[in-house]
């Protein structure tokens, strides 16, 4: 009987662990226009873009407006902050959505090009 209890507790301690490693794999798009089409996005087409802030204070900033700051990452040099042009010490990974492989292909291929393009997801008005 004992050993049929640990393969139970076994079996559910694997599958909240399945289910708990499917949440973290399933990301939040930034947008949900395409960039470079102005169409909606696509979930399947998505490119990860790492924007910079010398500190805390720089990445709230960020955080609170990003249409207003992410235009000045496309002239941010990597390693600096997109707000002051100090070095870096902290950032955040935004994950950017397209309606299609061939946009997603011209972000990828020179992502400073579209990143400043990037408009934050509407929220819904609850």
């Amino acid at each position: 009987m004992k050993k049929w209890n640990l393969l139970a507790g076994m079996l559910m301690l694997t599958l909240c662990l399945g289910i708990t490693q499917a949440e973290e794999t399933e990301k939040t798009l930034f947008n949900d226009k395409c960039p470079i089409s102005g169409q909606d996005v696509n979930k399947d087409k998505t490119s990860d873009y790492k924007v910079e802030f010398c500190c805390n204070g720089c990445k709230g900033k960020f955080e609170k407006d990003p249409a207003k700051h992410l235009p000045k990452a496309a002239e941010a040099e990597e390693g600096t902050c997109i707000l002051t042009g100090r070095p870096a010490k902290v950032s955040t990974s935004m994950t950017v959505g397209f309606c299609c492989g061939n946009c997603k292909g011209k972000f990828d291929e020179d992502p400073k090009k579209y990143i400043g393009k990037v408009k934050p997801a509407e929220k819904d008005e609850e």
